[in-house]
This record gives C-alpha cells, sequence and structure tokens, in this order.
C-alpha cells in the first residue's frame, strides 16, 4: 500500500515538473513573438495606407447598397474616429494589432485540441505569430488583418464544434461566419462552405441532428441576408452580387484573352481595341478602365448591366479559352509570396538588418507552398477516411476552406492573389500542423518497430 502511495506522488511530481517546462517554454514562445512584433512595429511607419484605403473611409449608406464595400471595417473605422478624432487610424492599427496578438494565442489553443501535441502547437503559433505578411497587414489600413484574425477565430470554435458537438460552441462559429461575411466580400463564401459542412455532418453525425438543424438554420438566415444585400446591389449596381466590381474582373479577364474581340459589335470592339492598346494594355481606372465602361452607360448600373452582358457573350464564345485562361492564373498565382514589406522604402538602416534577421528566423510563404499543403491534406483525408471508415473532419475542414479561399479568389479576381487570399494562411498553418503531428506518430511508430526488431535479433 505505501509503496502505491509512493509511487503515485512520484508520478504527481514528474507531471508537475513537466507541466512546469511546458508552461516555461510557452512563456519563452509568447515572449519571442511579442519582441518580434514589437522590433518590426517599432521600425515600420504607422499606419501604413494602401491605394484601397481611401475606398474604407468616409463610406456612406449609398456607397454601401452600391456593393463598393461590406460595412464592418468602415463601422469600425467610424467608432475609431469618434473616439480618437483627429489619431483614429493609428486608434485602428493598434485594435487590429491587440485583436491579431489574441487570434495567435487562439490558434495555439486550436493546435493544441486537435493535435493533442503542445509542442506542435507552440512551433505552430511562432512561426503564425512571426509571419511578415500578418503582421504587415497589422499596421495597413485593409481589411486583411481582420480577416486573418476572423479566420483564426472561427478555426478555434470550429475544432471546439468538432470536439463537443456543442450548441453553443456551433453558435459562436456560426457567429465568426457571420463576421467574415460582412467583412469582406470574399468571404461569403464561407457562409456556402459552412452549409456544406453542416449538410456533411447531418448525414454523419445522426446523434446531434437537432444541432446541427439548428445552425443550419442560422447559416441560411446569414445567407438570406446576403440575398437582400445582393438584391440592394442589383437594384443599385446593376449586378445580383455582394459586390459591385464583379463584371469589371470579368472585362479584364476578355481583354487579357482576346474574347472581347468575338463580340458581333464590331465598332465597340473597335473603341475597347484602341482604348486599351492606349491604356499600354494596362488596367489603370482612368487610363482604361473608366473609358470603357463608359461605352456602356453613364453611370454604374447602366454600365454593370451592359458590361455584364457583353463579358457573357465573349466568354461563351470560346469558353475552352476561359478556362485555359484560369488555369493560367492559378500557375501564375504559385509564384506570388506573402510578404508585402519592401525594406528599400524603408529609409532606417537598422529597419533593413532587423527585417533581414526576420525573414531568417520567419521564411515568407508562397501560396505554392498553400498548394502543397492542400493536397497532402487531401491525400491523407482519403486514406484515413477508407481506413478508419469515419469523417475525419479536421482535415476535411482544412483542404476545404483552402480551396474555397484559393479558388473564389484567384478566379474572382485578377491580381494582388497574395493580399486577397491572406485569411487562408491561418488554415494552412493549421493544416501543417496536422501533417507534422502524423509525421511524428509515423516517425514514433518506425522507431518502435526497428527497436522491437534489434531485440528480437538480439534474443537470437
Amino acid at each position: 500500500m505505501e509503496k502505491n502511495i509512493l509511487s503515485v506522488r512520484k508520478r504527481r511530481t514528474h507531471n508537475f515538473g513537466i507541466q512546469k517546462k511546458w508552461m516555461r517554454a510557452e512563456c519563452v514562445i509568447a515572449a519571442c513573438v511579442l519582441l518580434n512584433r514589437l522590433l518590426f512595429y517599432m521600425f515600420v511607419g504607422i499606419p501604413k495606407l494602401d491605394g484601397d484605403t481611401q475606398t474604407y473611409l468616409g463610406l456612406t449608406l449609398g456607397r454601401f447598397l452600391r456593393g463598393e464595400r461590406m460595412p464592418l471595417y468602415p463601422l469600425v473605422i467610424q467608432l475609431n474616429r469618434l473616439l480618437f478624432h483627429d489619431g483614429y487610424l493609428v486608434g485602428v492599427v493598434v485594435f487590429q494589432i491587440i485583436i491579431s496578438l489574441i487570434a495567435v494565442l487562439y490558434l495555439y489553443r486550436a493546435v493544441r485540441m486537435a493535435t493533442g501535441n503542445r509542442g506542435i502547437a507552440c512551433v505552430t503559433a511562432f512561426f503564425y505569430g512571426g509571419n511578415q505578411w500578418i503582421m504587415y497587414s497589422d499596421v495597413t489600413i485593409l481589411t486583411e488583418s481582420f480577416a486573418v484574425s476572423v479566420s483564426v477565430f472561427l478555426l478555434y470554435h470550429t475544432v471546439c464544434y468538432i470536439r463537443s458537438h456543442s450548441l453553443r460552441n456551433g453558435m459562436a462559429m456560426v457567429l465568426c461566419v457571420l463576421l467574415a461575411a460582412f467583412l469582406k466580400s470574399a468571404m461569403f463564401v464561407y457562409v456556402i462552405a459552412y452549409l456544406i459542412f453542416m449538410a456533411i455532418q447531418f448525414f454523419c453525425v445522426k446523434d446531434r441532428r437537432k444541432t446541427i438543424l439548428k445552425l443550419s438554420a442560422a447559416l441560411l438566415g446569414i445567407a438570406f441576408l446576403l440575398l437582400i444585400y445582393a438584391g440592394q446591389v442589383w437594384q443599385n449596381a446593376g449586378t445580383f452580387s455582394v459586390d459591385k466590381r464583379g463584371p469589371r474582373h470579368m472585362l479584364i479577364a476578355c481583354l487579357e484573352t482576346g474574347l472581347y474581340k468575338n463580340y458581333p459589335d464590331r465598332g465597340l470592339v473597335e473603341k475597347i481595341e484602341k482604348i486599351y492598346l492606349e491604356g499600354g494594355k494596362t488596367y489603370g481606372w482612368d487610363s482604361t478602365l473608366k473609358p470603357i465602361f463608359m461605352l456602356f452607360g453613364d453611370n454604374v448600373k447602366d454600365y454593370n448591366i451592359g458590361l455584364r452582358k457583353f463579358n457573357n457573350y465573349c466568354i461563351r464564345s470560346n469558353f475552352g479559352v476561359y478556362v485555359r485562361y484560369l488555369l493560367r492564373r492559378f500557375v501564375k498565382a504559385t509564384w506570388r509570396i506573402y510578404e508585402q514589406v519592401d525594406e528599400t522604402e524603408e529609409t532606417s538602416l537598422i529597419f533593413q538588418r532587423v527585417y533581414r534577421i526576420q525573414l531568417l528566423l520567419f521564411p515568407p510563404i508562397k501560396i505554392g507552398h498553400v498548394y502543397v499543403i492542400c493536397g497532402a491534406i487531401l491525400l491523407l483525408l482519403i486514406v484515413k477516411w477508407r481506413r478508419n471508415k469515419e469523417c475525419p473532419w479536421y482535415y476535411l475542414g482544412t483542404a476545404g476552406m483552402i480551396l474555397v479561399i484559393l479558388v473564389s479568389v484567384i478566379v474572382g479576381t485578377y491580381c494582388c492573389y497574395a493580399r486577397c487570399t491572406s485569411y487562408v494562411l491561418p488554415f494552412a498553418f493549421f493544416g501543417l500542423a496536422l501533417l507534422l503531428r502524423d509525421f511524428l506518430v509515423w516517425a514514433t511508430r518506425c522507431g518502435r518497430i526497428s527497436d522491437d526488431e534489434s531485440k528480437s535479433e538480439f534474443k537470437r
């Protein structure tokens, strides 16, 4: 009896010692992430303004109903304007930085729950927290910082929901989908992705169907709100979408492929070709796009309606050319890097040196790397599903979200693929964590097999 008590005490003391070491390691990781970010924020001038920044400042109800921008980010800007007056943009940046730091913690917790490995969670949080692109987006007046952070919160609550299937975690997940949908127009695909996720859950998790139906109803409510908004954009901007710029992107596809030449109105084609060539085959608003738009109407509604008919005819005239063009877009996007800092623009020599050291510690990620991660996750998804005869939800969700984001953005836009797909990064890092966990499990099994073989050989 005394021996058993002593062994239990030793075990508890040993476990307490391990917990203490892990806590120290986590504190060191957190300190490194904070120090790295502080150095970056100190030497990069804030706030950073982009060409699209102006479209978020002073967004009126009329511009919102025309599909110029989703309302959540302009609302954050207006709240900071009320609180900080002339320094409101700095207030927005500080708010973005705080939310981004909280997101690092949430990603750590999501990975730890999904993998059951604190080491993998620490490594993932370390490299995610030091990613140059995420830090740069935190100091830029654009939606990318909040888009990445909201994606992390969505990922965390999705992991919690998969583990418990509780209504509370599910509603937190749906709330994150709602925030994402009204933060960035391209993130409406989250609603579609999670409706598909709920449909698969309905057939695979039969004992939780009531919860799944309630969550599906909430997601359908979000979809209904987006449809109402799309109807308003249709009335005001002539396109049934949450973003009025869809016809513009399709026009650029017609110009780049030469499909615009297939339109039967030869006079219109000649005018478009003249403007396109005079603009140097570029897509500047004043040099190329606006003059072409004016050929179809004097206001946004008229030229969007005319452009939509024009684009549809041109693409249908040779759909194969359009498909090959989209495939080339995916190949072209492979080399785009999630990094925006141009160190030559920063006059501080100290910043340039610090930034180069940071790049060595936290090498930038390319979209091609995300392709590879997604392919590996898909392969493991198929293997695990066939072997275990049940859905590996983490793999299905990760691969699905990566595919949905990349396909929707690369097909729907014509440039800035890295910036526009930046909110895929949390899912990419989470996928890397799953792959690392599987690799460690495989390596451990191989080690055990080799140890068993060496022991049997020794006995012989």
